[in-house]
């Protein structure tokens, strides 16, 4: 009977596990991006990015002004929001406003970021 309960117990939390995985989205990431940044992380939620595309700011090439993604979706109607990290912690004075349209998603900083300021660009989609 202790088999029993234990191979029970083991099938529940493999149906739970199965039921959880079932309603998450996957991303997808096209190999071989050639970024001046680079990335760590992306969270995306139901858009395909496929190229990332970092601006320096014009009057200090050492820092960002912009991101651009490339996405698969028409995001016009969604809400977009970068969030640049480094070590896991949000980078102070990273505000960003993110404008997404047919094919991209461009995020604009409110104050100009050190490239050096940060290792991870996180871009969060949703339906509005």
């Amino acid at each position: 009977m202790r088999k029993s309960r234990l191979l029970l117990s083991g099938v529940a939390v493999a149906a739970v596990a199965a039921a959880t995985s079932a309603f998450t989205n996957s991303n997808t990431f096209t190999t071989g991006m050639d970024n001046v940044a680079g990335y760590g992380q992306l969270t995306v939620t139901g858009v395909v990015v496929s190229n990332i595309a970092y601006t320096p700011s014009t009057t200090d090439a050492t820092k960002l002004h912009s991101v651009e993604f490339t996405v698969d979706t028409d995001t016009r109607t969604m809400a977009a929001i970068m969030t640049l990290t480094l070590s896991g912690a949000a980078v102070s004075n990273s505000a960003s406003s993110c404008s997404p349209t047919a094919t991209t998603i461009t995020c604009t900083l409110t104050q100009d970021v050190a490239f050096q300021a940060f290792n991870m660009t996180g871009l969060t989609v949703t339906s509005s």
